[in-house]
């Protein structure tokens, strides 16, 4: 301890010394004023790590970033204290801003799928190669989809943002990490398909001839024929119909999520920017189709249910509540699971192909009413009020797969009649 030179003779600089066992350590003041060291079997590059002993930097090398992080500030003392779970917890603090909807959401995809894989490391302990690791991993898992992953990397990004700013490491691990990710292994957006025509009718007509789907019904037209989000759809009430003026005003949605204190909860949530407070034209179907539920709740005595003030909710299951997002969801995997199997023993029985439904969600009706009002209407600016879309981007991209589908049909007719040799 405290040599002068190395065994090998070699000089030794301010803060170096060589154990006994020949290992040797570097002594430094950190940038809050603690006392740190660093360890090596190599003083130089060159160096070859004793048999048998664990291989690792160069003690010259390590001094080098050493001296770096001193120069920048980077409090590297503190970040191989602070747990990767220590700095999330930090980001909810600090977001207080974020809505509780979305901080529920956060805190559940990063206590599943991240916690128990990267929480319990320290800051300065990560590299941006986990980061990647992670990412594969969870897209190699077919249950969770690559936007999920995604919303994975966003919290990450804002998580270590915080650290890089506090300056307790130098970069952000997580920065590009799922760009790659997703360009490495050929990852591609989801793409929503609406229904077709065909489809829409044959749903239309299968639900509404069964006692047992009968009651979801006026839902899938409502949704069919407004556009509406689920959320919005089942928050609405029957102040946000105006039938003289055949509009329906959306100025809210309806959620049934956890709070981080409690559990699962109706809440009342407001748009998250201007562009969600819209008013929406009725058609003749839908104006009928809620009028007929007005009749049909006036002859029956449900007790008032209200959600954060408030009341008279059109979507009622049969204890008189508003139905979940869940429920609406099981009951449309389970409408297509039905009319597809008693279709598929008709087509067998009858000699020819099986017309059967895809798998929808409740998104994918909205999807197909834009998809149907951008086949009739020009006016992208006026779709996108329609819809609510915060984004032009995102009216045009449908507005393109349906220009590109009309394209294709066009020119299947042109080539019937258009010689060309």
């Amino acid at each position: 301890m405290g040599k002068h030179r190395d065994s090998k003779g070699r000089a030794l600089r301010s803060g170096e010394s060589q154990r006994e066992n020949g290992q040797y350590m570097y002594r430094y003041t950190d940038c809050d004023g603690n006392r740190r060291t660093v360890y090596s079997w190599r003083l130089v590059a060159s160096d070859r790590t004793p048999a048998g002993k664990k291989d690792s930097e160069a003690l010259r090398e390590l001094e080098k970033k050493i001296q770096k992080d001193l120069d920048d500030r980077i409090h590297i003392g503190s970040a191989n204290t602070i747990t990767l779970d220590d700095e999330f917890q930090t980001f909810m603090e600090i977001r207080a801003d974020l809505k509780e909807t979305t901080r529920v959401a956060y805190i559940e995809l990063y206590k599943k799928h991240v916690s128990p894989v990267l929480g319990k490391r320290t800051l300065d302990n990560i590299r941006y190669s986990d980061i990647q690791r992670l990412y594969t991993s969870l897209c190699a898992a077919s249950a969770i989809r690559p936007s999920t992953v995604q919303k994975i990397n966003s919290i990450l990004i804002q998580t270590f943002a915080i650290a890089v700013m506090d300056n307790l490491i130098r970069s952000n691990p997580a920065e590009h990490a799922f760009a790659n990710v997703s360009k490495r292994l050929s990852l591609e957006s989801e793409h929503r398909n609406a229904l077709t025509i065909e489809e829409t009718e044959i749903l239309l007509n299968f639900v509404y001839s069964t006692n047992e789907f009968s009651r979801w019904g006026p839902l899938i037209t409502v949704l069919l024929g407004t556009g509406l989000r689920i959320g919005e759809a089942l928050g609405l009430t029957w102040s946000d119909c105006d039938f003289q003026n055949n509009l329906i005003r959306v100025t809210h949605a309806l959620l049934y999520k956890p709070t981080t204190t409690t559990g699962f909860i109706y809440r009342i949530s407001e748009p998250k920017t201007r562009s969600g407070m819209r008013t929406i034209p009725m058609f003749k179907d839908v104006r009928e189709t809620l009028q007929a539920i007005k009749e049909s709740q006036a002859r029956k005595k449900y007790d008032p249910f209200v959600v954060d003030g408030y009341a008279g909710f059109i979507f009622l299951n049969n204890n008189g509540k508003v139905f979940t997002p869940a429920a609406v969801f099981d009951a449309l995997q389970n409408i297509v699971a039905t009319y597809n199997r008693a279709e598929t023993f008709a087509a067998q029985k009858e000699g020819r192909d099986a017309k059967l439904l895809p798998r929808f969600s409740a998104h994918i009706l909205r999807h197909t009413f834009c998809t149907r009002l951008c086949e009739q209407e020009q006016d992208t600016r006026l779709i996108q009020d329609v819809m609510g879309h915060k984004n032009i981007r995102t009216t045009m991209e449908i507005y393109a797969d349906v220009t590109e589908s009309r394209k294709q049909k066009e020119f299947a007719v042109l080539e019937s009649t258009f010689r060309i040799k």
